[in-house]
């Protein structure tokens, strides 16, 4: 196995384990490793490669706050059902626990990507909301492949960037873009959130 395969199937068990609130030790001889796993495993491998802006840690997750289930399989992460949960997990979850753990966790990595976007740029953050890459706006495009967390968008005035947008545009992009009125009222209504945006746009000023 490669040092890849090793990773994703220890991310794949660490993490039922905490959701479970079970111990856990990270396996290190893959000698015997069962053939049948291990099919699933090199499924996941190429399945990440292909699809770079997808995060482990956060596939794993997935399912289990979209579906409210205790155990899914290596099986179960190879198929259109778990990539639709991701999907939910960050466009519906997320988004509806602004003040949950897996909220404030995205939302603190998508500070940082931003930050390192920026910087591999020469951008100041301040200006990461007008940054454009051909036609749109960058934070598009990232919020699409799920690089950032809808929240942080509120760091910034991004509202003056899809004011003349038409629906189906957005909807392109990120369907919560037609429903900013609502995230607003989530975000303002929640406590740790509302600190962590406060704080940045603090220091945007």
């Amino acid at each position: 196995m490669t040092s890849k395969e090793k990773l994703i199937y220890n991310t794949y068990l660490s993490t039922n384990k905490r959701i479970n609130n079970k111990p856990y030790k990270f396996r290190k001889n893959f000698d015997n490793f069962e053939d049948e796993k291990y099919i699933y495993v090199n499924r996941l491998s190429s399945f990440f490669k292909k699809f770079e802006n997808i995060d482990m840690y956060e596939f794993f997750e997935a399912p289990y706050f979209v579906y409210g289930e205790k155990y899914f399989d290596l099986k179960f992460y190879c198929t259109q059902k778990a990539i639709k949960s991701y999907s939910m997990y960050h466009d519906r979850f997320l988004l509806n626990n602004p003040d949950s753990e897996q909220t404030i966790y995205k939302l603190k990595n998508s500070l940082k990507f931003i930050q390192d976007y920026c910087k591999d740029k020469n951008l100041e953050i301040k200006d990461y909301i007008t940054f454009k890459e051909q036609t749109y706006n960058v934070f598009l495009k990232h919020l699409k492949e799920r690089r950032i967390n809808f929240f942080i968008l509120f760091c910034f005035p991004f509202e003056k960037e899809i004011k003349g947008m038409d629906k189906e545009t957005r909807s392109m992009f990120n369907e919560n873009l037609n429903n900013v009125n609502y995230l607003r009222t989530k975000l303002y209504t929640s406590n740790k959130c509302k600190l962590i945006i406060n704080h940045i746009k603090n220091k945007l000023k």
